[in-house]
């Protein structure tokens, strides 16, 4: 009994250094974040307005049937889930160079890096999201949200992909250094086919089964349809599906750190 009481104190003293570590991690991670860019934590809100200004002025002159959708919320389900998922992942790939110094501190693992990397960008692109969102509300003065729950549910676990994904790029990249160069350009392509600015019903019939394997638009399309009832989604399109691709990243992550952790802190 004494020894499983010890052993069980160990446990929670571990979970609670990890916990002050990626605490610190996220305020360093944060400070770093804000001082990348122009206008302090304003230029977070610069990249994802500035596309959106850009794709509103070409919707307004091409397309006429804009949907039952707000077209500045359309856009912005897109714009801003997709940079989430991208800051997510890329930033994984990027914080064992990152935070290299760091990891001579005992407690401090590249888990943790990555944990708080993820942690500090989906906080970030929720208050964007939060704050564009309460923009159009306002400027359209009229409330246009159907299922709060579903559209929280499909950006968490979208944030849970990209952090899965991000753990495996991470181990990937120090294995291959080169990979932080190519993993940039080929996750670009991502962004003309998840969604961004279409809609999975507006795609013949052929080509939706291939492309709604992605993550990344089944959690823009879940997203549109919790701001609107009358947003169709696709047969195809699938809470559980994002659930499962969550979970098998997470999974898959995890698993291929824990087998290279030892290999990630080799000097």
């Amino acid at each position: 009994m004494q020894k499983s009481f010890r052993t069980l104190s160990k446990y929670f003293r571990g979970w609670e250094l990890q916990r002050n570590v990626i605490g610190a991690l996220i305020y360093r991670e944060l400070k770093t974040r804000v001082s990348e860019v122009r206008f302090g934590v304003v230029g977070v809100f610069i990249e994802p307005l500035g596309v959106m200004a850009v794709f509103l002025l070409i919707f307004s002159v091409i397309r006429g049937d804009r949907g039952p959708l707000d077209i500045a919320l359309f856009l912005a389900a897109g714009i801003v889930l997709y940079t989430l998922f991208n800051e997510v992942a890329v930033r994984a790939l990027n914080a064992m160079r990152a935070n290299e110094a760091l990891f001579f501190y005992r407690p401090v693992k590249p888990i943790d890096a990555v944990i708080a990397r993820g942690l500090v960008e989906s906080a970030l692109f929720a208050i964007v999201y939060t704050v564009i969102s309460a923009f159009i509300f306002a400027f359209r003065e009229k409330w246009i949200l159907y299922d709060f729950p579903l559209l929280v549910i499909s950006y968490v676990l979208l944030a849970l992909t990209a952090f899965g994904i991000g753990l495996l790029l991470m181990v990937a990249g120090h294995r291959y250094s080169s990979l932080v160069q190519i993993v940039p350009m080929a996750i670009r392509p991502l962004w003309f086919i998840s969604g961004v600015f279409f809609s999975v019903v507006s795609l013949p019939q052929w080509i939706r089964p291939w492309l709604t394997w992605n993550p990344i638009l089944q959690a823009i399309e879940l997203s549109r349809h919790a701001f609107s009832e009358d947003y169709l989604l696709d047969k195809s399109i699938s809470l559980p599906y994002l659930l499962a691709c969550a979970g098998v990243s997470c999974c898959l992550g995890l698993w291929v750190y824990s087998n290279n952790e030892r290999i990630l802190l080799t000097r």
